[in-house]
């Protein structure tokens, strides 16, 4: 391994014992040795950090930090500082990377220029890419940031490649006050607004491929828990979809998506947050001038959501009713999304 790896692949573990070994197995067996594994051991209180230090010393690739718990987004930050490697990789204890990932997005990366590497993620073993020829990325233009963003990859920063001393100099790092696992979005955010910034031509070279393995079967992981409304939702949203049509000029019949993912986020929000706190929304969420810009955008684009209309006319109850249908067997969910394509009228874009 060169003096500098090319990668390093940063995992932050608290409570990983189930999980860690087989995440550290996947790196190892990727058929690619030069990165360094760095694992953060986030003040756990089982046998965790011990658990990375056995797996350290079997393996001179696998590097342990021990330090007292501030959270994933803590944790990564202490990755950034530490990190080794010339791209910087996001592996959570409970996932894994596919067979030939390393050698895929370290190829993707050596043809790229300024270009940014993104890949896909799958819940399925079975479906990850085992031959890293057929991984061969796709460039999308900023323009086409619309498309992109359809992929399903925009907002994690465990299906992309950062460029190590690029975060260090512009001093990029995650909001340690988010823990409810929304991060990922607003670093991802702020990584292209510098990126793109210095390099106006630039775009992402996307590997259709998957890559990532998503472990969906963590009850413990944080994004299967509740997520009450926090205004950090709010401010993710606006500024991606303000970036996309201002900064990167997407035209806005591509963002349909992006629009309808806004509304059911926050739909979530107020869902998840406790009837005695909802009050408190109408100053948070349906009285900011963000958010009314998001309505205002939907409906001068004719972007279709269910959701529009209970926001526009501030009725949190409603929303609330039509995302528990939604959780639940859905027949109220679709009964209001025709209603509200019947009271709008034709011509509103629909995702489905």
């Amino acid at each position: 391994m060169a003096d500098r790896p090319f990668f390093t692949i940063l995992t932050p573990v608290y409570k990983g014992m189930d999980f860690v070994p087989g995440c550290a197995d996947s790196v190892r067996a990727q058929g690619f040795d030069d990165y360094e594994h760095l694992l953060i051991d986030d003040g756990s209180p089982d046998g965790s950090g011990a658990l990375c230090d056995e797996l350290a010393a079997g393996d001179g690739r696998i590097r342990v930090i021990h330090q007292q718990n501030a959270g994933v987004t803590g944790a990564r930050n202490t990755g950034i500082a530490a990190a080794r490697g010339r791209y910087l990789l996001f592996l959570d204890q409970d996932d894994r990377l596919g067979p030939c990932a390393l050698r895929a997005i370290a190829a993707a990366l050596r043809e790229s220029g300024d270009d940014l590497v993104s890949w896909r993620h799958h819940g399925q073993w079975g479906e990850m890419c085992a031959d890293p020829a057929l991984a061969v990325p796709t460039r999308y233009a900023q323009p086409d940031f619309g498309k992109l963003y359809c992929t399903g990859t925009v907002h994690y920063v465990w299906t992309k490649a950062f460029p190590v001393d690029f975060l260090r100099k512009k001093n990029i790092r995650f909001d340690e006050t988010i823990q409810d696992g929304t991060d990922d979005l607003p670093f991802v955010i702020a990584f292209w607004r510098a990126w793109f910034g210095e390099h106006p031509g630039a775009g992402i070279q996307y590997i259709s491929q998957f890559l990532y393995y998503y472990e969906i079967g963590n009850d413990a992981s944080v994004s299967n828990r509740l997520q009450p409304f926090i205004p950090s939702h709010l401010a993710m949203f606006s500024d991606l979809l303000s970036d996309f049509l201002h900064r990167y000029h997407v035209p806005p019949d591509q963002m349909a998506l992006a629009f309808y993912q806004c509304l059911h986020t926050l739909a979530y929000g107020v869902y998840s947050t406790p009837r005695a706190r909802r009050r408190r929304l109408r100053a948070q969420l349906l009285e900011d001038g963000r958010f009314r810009a998001i309505l205002n955008e939907m409906g001068r684009c004719r972007l279709y959501s269910p959701f529009y209309l209970p926001f526009r006319l501030g009725r949190l109850g409603l929303v609330v009713f039509l995302f528990r249908s939604y959780e639940g067997r859905r027949w109220w969910f679709w009964q209001a999304y025709r209603l509200g394509l019947l009271l709008l009228g034709p011509g509103w874009r629909q995702v489905f």
